[in-house]
């Protein structure tokens, strides 16, 4: 696979990434099947999104190597989508049971993932600013990874890191995917000095799949009270995230060769650059019957898409398309 099909189709993986986490939240309303039993680990979409990010994270950082440059770019693609929809949820909150001053101050800044507060808006969001702030560490950090000993070693590093978070079900979410994001940035560092990854290569990523598939299947079994407060749930994915995003590449690879296909792609690269903007507004169609999700989440997302660019044009008017 070369990275730089892997790196085309990032879009495609977003997409993928959305429409895991889609099903993952509404499988409650689905009838009793294997599929409803398989939905139950879809939350995965998660760390593909972050795998993803890696990816985007690095080169676009590499661009200037300017922190305060890089966290603007990130704050102009961020901030009108995010702003408008957490105005609208935090009235929301005060007409329904109320909000706190420092609850409000919390989702407003996207910090309410660090925090003890009631209500919070999803902790995605804090978890995306940590990200970011570390990026300019992190990025240094990978390409110094020259070899698979190395960057082992550097990702196990973050795994420990984030068991520092253990037992603390609010953060360990959000640490726990450090590791994933930095993976990401791996593949992008490792693009720079050679073309693509072997067939060994590929091939031990996507024979490891199944085996993080079965750690998370059985995990249940042996670990019922460790799988959220010690990260059990998200570890694994560091076994299935890379081969499913190898797979998504290589599948939109042979898509592209055809017609139908060429039009599918282009439909999954839009639904990928909307995945902030559905990921935020999915939540309000939640509660309402499953034939009305995907209409009420399309509606808000159009919605607040519209807002977002009007607010972008007025703040940033010279802001140009970036990664």
């Amino acid at each position: 696979m070369r990275f730089q099909t892997l790196f085309k189709y990032r879009k495609n993986m977003m997409a993928l990434a959305i429409l895991l986490i889609l099903c993952y939240h509404t499988k409650g309303a689905w009838p009793e099947t294997a599929l409803k039993k398989a939905a139950g680990f879809f939350y995965g979409g998660v760390d593909i999104f972050f795998f993803a990010s890696g990816i985007g994270c690095f080169f676009s950082y590499s661009r200037d190597r300017d922190p305060a440059a890089f966290l603007r770019r990130r704050a102009e693609r961020i901030l009108p989508v995010y702003l408008p929809f957490i105005a609208v949820w935090l009235l929301v909150q005060a007409r329904g049971g109320g909000i706190g001053f420092s609850a409000a101050l919390a989702n407003l800044f996207g910090v309410q993932g660090f925090m003890a507060v009631t209500p919070s808006f999803n902790w995605y969001v804090s978890g995306m600013w940590l990200s970011y702030l570390l990026t300019p560490w992190l990025v240094p950090l990978a390409e110094k990874c020259r070899t698979r000993l190395k960057g082992a070693a550097a990702v196990l590093a973050l795994l420990l890191f984030s068991a520092a978070f253990w037992g603390d079900n609010e953060l360990i979410i959000i640490a726990a995917r450090l590791p994933i994001f930095f993976v990401g940035m791996l593949f992008a560092a490792e693009s720079g000095r050679r073309e693509a990854l072997t067939k060994a290569e590929t091939a031990l990523l996507l024979g490891l799949m199944p085996v993080g598939a079965a750690i998370i299947w059985e995990s249940p079994k042996y670990f019922p009270d460790l799988i959220w407060s010690h990260g059990i749930a998200w570890y694994p994915m560091l076994l299935i995230v890379p081969g499913a995003c190898i797979l998504t590449a290589a599948v939109s690879q042979w898509l592209e060769r055809r017609r139908l296909g060429r039009a599918v792609n282009r439909a999954l690269g839009f639904l990928g650059g909307l995945t902030f903007e559905i990921y935020l507004t999915h939540f309000w169609a939640l509660e309402k019957p499953l034939p009305l999700f995907l209409p009420l989440t399309a509606l808000c997302t159009a919605l607040l898409v519209g807002v977002s660019r009007w607010a972008r044009k007025r703040v940033c008017p010279g802001e140009e398309k970036r990664v």
